[in-house]
């Protein structure tokens, strides 16, 4: 028990760097990755309301009660992240960020189905 709730918890701290980290960029406006969103058809609204979704599931991870919203909040940016890759007809090495986070939070959502130990 101790191992899953430790395995889980790491899982949540990776997904709060990813995400954290690139929400507040959207949010500050950090102009490299505006410039990299423009090329997926994103304008700089579009980015800030992302980046604010991505910062609240951050926070909502570490909630509780929220904490399977905030998972499958995350779950449905990232598998958009991928699906706005696809459709821009982008080489799919820009989609592996996107790709993976979604294998972590698949991985994160099965404990929490099968068990509520957190």
């Amino acid at each position: 028990m101790k191992t899953k709730r430790f395995i889980l918890t790491g899982l949540l701290g990776l997904l709060s760097v990813q995400f954290g980290t690139v929400g507040v960029l959207k949010i500050i406006g950090f102009a490299p990755l505006y410039q990299q969103l423009a090329t997926l058809h994103v304008d700089q609204t579009g980015g800030l309301l992302i980046g604010i979704a991505e910062v609240l599931g951050v926070i909502g991870l570490w909630i509780r009660p929220t904490r399977r919203l905030a998972l499958l909040g995350l779950l449905l940016l990232s598998v958009s992240a991928i699906a706005i890759h696809v459709g821009a007809v982008r080489p799919f090495q820009e989609a592996i960020p996107a790709t993976v986070a979604t294998v972590l939070l698949l991985t994160a959502l099965l404990p929490i189905e099968r068990e509520s130990y957190l």
